[in-house]
């Protein structure tokens, strides 16, 4: 049992005796890390969407990064925003560093759609990681070579990354291109997820990451800005 799966089922123990005074809305903290909103999980099977997609708050013009700006300082390789999000808190990430650099975003999406029930989805998430389950993604990025730079996106499940995400990496390979993940979670942070990715593109220049409690998204706009105005 990994340090990051122990701190998930204290926390699950935690949020179920928080919930017999605050309510079953108190559980949508729990483990699969930032789950605590439930609009935008499992969308439509597009997996490519426009830099203008919605559910982050907007933000100043006059101190967010210019698209010119933004591709200069990628150099000749473009920047690609991928993120996987099954209840929308990540997507609320990838959609505010889109808005801040007019990058491509491209969904991870499963081909075949998880549930919105979130303790079935609780299950799924931990029997994909004990049977090492890489399930099919719906489709590939068409001009993958074309990106030297990719802003990483997903949630912490039970302290690791989501296998969705691993098999992402099956399909494209990361060999020389910079990765800057960005995830949400339940309490437990990044955990081992730093250390999966690592095992899953170990041939690309992982740099700092940034990581967000699921349900204080859309009170982080600045954290977000700062940490793309840093890294772009």
């Amino acid at each position: 049992m990994t340090d990051g799966f122990k701190q998930e089922r204290i926390a699950r123990r935690q949020l179920l005796g928080a919930a017999a005074s605050m309510g079953v809305a108190a559980l949508g903290a729990g483990l699969l890390a930032g789950c605590s909103s439930r609009n935008g999980g499992s969308s439509s099977a597009s997996s490519s969407s426009s830099a203008r997609q919605g559910e982050a708050s907007s933000s100043s013009s006059s101190s967010s990064p210019s698209s010119s700006s933004a591709a200069s300082a990628q150099g000749a390789g473009k920047a690609l925003v991928a993120v996987f999000s099954w209840s929308g808190n990540t997507l609320g990430v990838a959609n505010r560093i889109v808005e801040d650099t007019q990058f491509e975003l491209f969904r991870i999406e499963p081909a075949i759609a998880y549930t919105q029930d979130y303790n079935e989805m609780l299950q799924i998430a931990q029997d994909e990681q004990s049977q090492n389950a890489m399930p099919k993604i719906a489709s590939n990025v068409s001009n993958w070579d074309e990106y030297s730079t990719i802003y990483l996106g997903f949630p912490t499940w039970w302290g690791h990354l989501p296998q969705i995400v691993k098999s992402f990496f099956l399909e494209h390979d990361c060999a020389g291109k910079v990765v800057y993940p960005f995830n949400t979670h339940g309490g437990s942070g990044f955990a081992s997820c730093l250390s999966d990715l690592a095992a899953a593109c170990p041939n690309a220049d992982v740099r700092e990451g940034l990581s967000l409690m699921g349900d204080s998204v859309q009170s982080s706009a600045s954290q977000i800005e700062d940490w793309v105005k840093k890294n772009v």
